[in-house]
């Protein structure tokens, strides 16, 4: 039988940053013979991430017993899964994964995010279980940032291949508004820095104009209260694919204060794609993407010296910007990066 590597990982629906990724891996790897893949999706809505339910237990085991039947009919070399950051999310991946730790496979487990830490840190059944798992194994993380954390915290070494884009930019070069026109597409709340970044623009000393976009985790109506009267903001809902294209290719910079424990969000690397520079908050990943492509920042007072900044040296950073997201984020080399791991692990178990 031919070397085979099992991939267990969750399809959308729901769509976030995790599945997102997942659909790109499958789309790229689906016709490859050597790649077998099994859809450990457990919940059909984004609200459901993360909460508990008795349906949510049922599916869970269903899908438990749905991975144990595709092992034993693939018998894998090796095995790839994304590792869960909660309690019963690592329970949930030992039992999913029992048959290929029991066999004694090669597993290679991603990290995605910075929330595995402080759970690995606080809880014993966690701790127990990640190393129980990680024994015979290769982690992938996010960023050099990740990699020395994970070092750090679970003595684990650990490779970083970048997220990426389902589909690569076309733009080389960004012509710049007359009047700056900054955009924030995300989640809004107060801990998302959302209504930072209002004041710094109603608080700004030249003309400037700011785009917002997305659903509200919170704070619904004082977010309408701070930007009701404000002529240079405009709040234009939920962005689907074309709205925030064309929100992107209108806009200068691109801005996330989020004060939220991010991992390596889309959303950077999008803007990075139409060549934004970025201001946003050293959180997670971020300053490693960002890097000389914009400005991080922490508060109020810093958005508009970034705003400044960026004004001052707009056509360098913003050719940064694409030119970073063409050496790091594009879907070549994820695929590239990823490929070489997972059939790295094959020659190892060979050898």
């Amino acid at each position: 039988m031919k070397n085979k590597i099992l991939l267990n990982i969750e399809q959308p629906p729901p769509m976030h940053g995790m599945t997102y990724i997942n659909k790109i891996i499958y789309e790229h790897l689906k016709d490859d013979e050597r790649f077998v893949f099994y859809d450990t999706n457990f919940t059909l809505d984004v609200k459901e991430v993360g909460g508990f339910s008795f349906k949510k237990v049922a599916k869970n085991v269903f899908v438990i017993a749905g991975a144990w039947k595709s092992f034993l009919k693939v018998r894998p070399t090796s095995l790839y899964t994304i590792l869960s950051a909660s309690k019963f999310g690592i329970v949930r991946d030992f039992l999913v994964n029992l048959p290929a730790l029991v066999f004694g496979k090669q597993m290679v487990y991603h990290l995605h995010g910075f929330t595995y830490y402080k759970i690995y840190q606080e809880s014993k059944v966690y701790k127990f279980l990640f190393k129980l798992m990680t024994k015979n194994s290769s982690l992938i993380v996010l960023c050099e940032k990740q990699k020395d954390i994970t070092f750090d915290v679970m003595q684990k070494d650990s490779t970083v291949i970048y997220n990426c884009l389902h589909q690569n930019s076309k733009i080389s070069k960004k012509l710049k508004n007359k009047v700056n026109q900054l955009c924030y597409i995300s989640n809004i709340s107060k801990r998302k820095g959302t209504f930072e970044l209002i004041k710094a623009v109603k608080n700004y000393d030249e003309k400037i104009k700011l785009v917002i976009a997305g659903n509200f985790l919170s704070d619904k109506e004082e977010f309408f209260e701070l930007i009701d009267e404000s002529d240079n903001i405009s709040y234009l809902g939920f962005a689907d694919e074309k709205l925030k294209e064309k929100i992107l290719k209108e806009s200068d910079i691109f801005c996330l204060p989020s004060k939220l424990e991010e991992g390596s969000p889309i959303s950077i690397i999008e803007a990075m794609s139409y060549a934004l520079p970025v201001i946003a908050t050293d959180k997670g990943c971020i300053k490693d993407m960002v890097g000389s492509a914009g400005k991080i920042v922490q508060n109020e007072i810093d958005i508009k010296k970034a705003i400044r900044e960026i004004e001052g040296d707009y056509v360098n950073l913003s050719n940064i910007s694409i030119e970073k997201y063409k050496q790091n984020y594009s879907n070549e080399v994820f695929v590239k990066e990823f490929k070489k791991t997972l059939l790295g692990e094959i020659k190892n178990v060979q050898k």
